[in-house]
């Protein structure tokens, strides 16, 4: 009985670390906002005024309000003013978009830690256009899949195309020391 219960626990606790983000998309135009709540964290995202902007709706303020923590802010560009956040324990991923037109727009997922205001941890592009048929004008998009795992320590971000593609890495690992 107790070999049973040793051997599972040594296959389920590793996938039990193992986790794709649970993401919460956003979008906000003008003087839009919204509010979004991941567990204990509360998220609002919301456009900020910055004068003589081409693309006004690109520039946007992140609150992030985590019970007895005073409110973080943190600005940032995305394009459309649309994205996505996610929270893995005490980090806030944060999905935006760089770039505009058409084939122009690709992500990137920026892993910022709660601890004393929102300090950017890393920024890792998550999506390519690669021209694969030179017969078609049209670039095919490519996207990596995020998982999280926590571990001895450490957070790791693993992004993973779902197959591989000739020009671009298949995999990037970003490895995050947790803070004690």
């Amino acid at each position: 009985m107790r070999i049973s219960v040793s051997i599972a626990l040594m296959v389920l606790l590793p996938m039990l670390t193992l986790a794709d983000p649970q993401w919460h998309k956003f979008g906000v135009s003008g003087s839009d906002k919204d509010n979004i709540s991941i567990g204990r964290v509360s998220v609002t995202v919301q456009t900020r005024e910055v004068h003589e902007a081409a693309f006004r709706e690109d520039y946007l303020v992140m609150t992030v309000r985590v019970p007895g923590q005073k409110p973080s802010e943190h600005w940032f560009t995305s394009s459309y003013g649309f994205g996505e956040v996610a929270v893995h324990g005490d980090v806030l991923l944060l999905k935006y978009g760089v770039g505009r037109g058409t084939f122009a727009r690709v992500e990137h997922v920026r892993a910022l830690r709660f601890q004393d205001g929102l300090d950017e941890l890393a920024d890792v592009q998550s999506s390519y256009y690669i021209l694969t048929d030179p017969h078609n004008a049209a670039p095919d998009l490519f996207e990596y899949r995020v998982k999280v795992r926590a571990e001895a320590g450490y957070t790791t971000l693993s992004f993973s195309l779902p197959k591989r593609q000739r020009g671009i890495p298949s995999k990037k690992i970003v490895r995050l020391k947790n803070d004690s």
